[in-house]
């Protein structure tokens, strides 16, 4: 059975109190059809909301589930609101705030609370689906967004960039000599270190920058709206701070380093040219000792036009 908790009403049989039952009746089975249509938690609220409108005006909705972070918002803000908040035995599904200029009528709260009973399984759906889709795209032994999660966020940002002229640079790090430390003092440490860098990686750069781990021991970071010569101060941050890294093993300190390759975003440029760039970078950083930052050549040929 389900049971809405409400911030500021408490729920009973108000039936007798509904304008036109047969109209709810009836919405409530389109509702509920209509819904069974999407799993996208935005599309099923945003369906919701429109089949709400079609027995009392409401100017928006506010979703917030705290313990997810989730927090979206339909329609406009306004001075009056109704907020419930949706639970079913050990189901907690966040709260409902329906605002609107005008106070609502003792009939428009029961409407409203007889429709969110038909939206109440259709929303856990809704967020089992989106907890799925978030799961596929993390990686489970860093807590960073994997590959497939920057293949999205890389179509999303170059759009942009080249949208509004805005500049893009892509940073791929990889740790130096990983395979040895693995090698050397087991897989288990191997698996910390990967964690450890990751940490730093996320505390390191700005909060707008995107980190993912790429694979193995290579992290790929977007820096949006950042030129060759910010990215670079902060692949400098990166690798400086990645160096006083240290674990403890077997009575010994274990360091380690990384190798950066950097490139920024030309002019009709697609990701793999982007990327293609960056990681024959890192390459030369490799071949040149490691434990350094090089930039790709191209770049660095459009840097000295500029300064010419």
């Amino acid at each position: 059975m389900v049971k809405l908790a409400s911030q500021t009403h408490t729920l009973s049989d108000k039936k007798t109190l509904l304008a036109d039952r047969s109209q709810l009746n009836e919405l409530r089975f389109a509702l509920s059809t209509t819904l069974q249509s999407t799993l996208e938690l935005d599309t099923t609220l945003r369906l919701f909301f429109d089949h709400l409108n079609q027995l009392l005006r409401c100017d928006g909705l506010i979703y917030r589930y705290d313990d997810k972070g989730i927090e979206l918002q339909i329609g406009t803000e306004a001075r009056h609101g109704a907020n419930y908040r949706i639970s079913a035995q050990h189901d907690e599904l966040g709260s409902l705030d329906f605002r609107r200029s005008q106070p609502f009528a003792e009939t428009e709260l029961a409407t409203i609370e007889m429709l969110i009973g038909t939206l109440f399984y259709p929303l856990r759906n809704a967020l089992k689906y989106r907890e799925a889709v978030e799961g596929s795209l993390m990686d489970s032994l860093s807590g960073l967004p994997n590959r497939a999660a920057l293949d999205l966020a890389v179509t999303r940002e170059l759009k942009l960039a080249q949208r509004h002229s805005k500049p893009l640079s892509l940073m791929v790090v990889d740790i130096d000599h990983f395979k040895r430390i693995n090698d050397t003092y087991g897989h288990l440490t191997g698996d910390a270190v990967i964690r450890d860098v990751a940490q730093c990686l996320r505390n390191t750069v700005r909060e707008t920058d995107q980190v993912f781990r790429f694979g193995g021991e290579e992290f790929v970071i977007l820096l949006s709206e950042t030129e060759l010569n910010c990215a670079k101060a902060s692949a400098e941050r990166v690798r400086q701070t990645i160096q006083t890294l240290s674990f403890a093993q077997n009575a010994r300190e274990l360091q380690c380093s990384v190798s950066v390759g950097l490139a920024s975003l030309s002019m009709g440029d697609t990701f793999d040219a982007l990327f293609e760039r960056a990681d024959k970078a890192l390459y030369e950083a490799k071949r040149n000792g490691r434990n350094q930052i090089q930039y790709a050549v191209e770049d660095i040929k459009q840097e000295i036009k500029k300064i010419a």
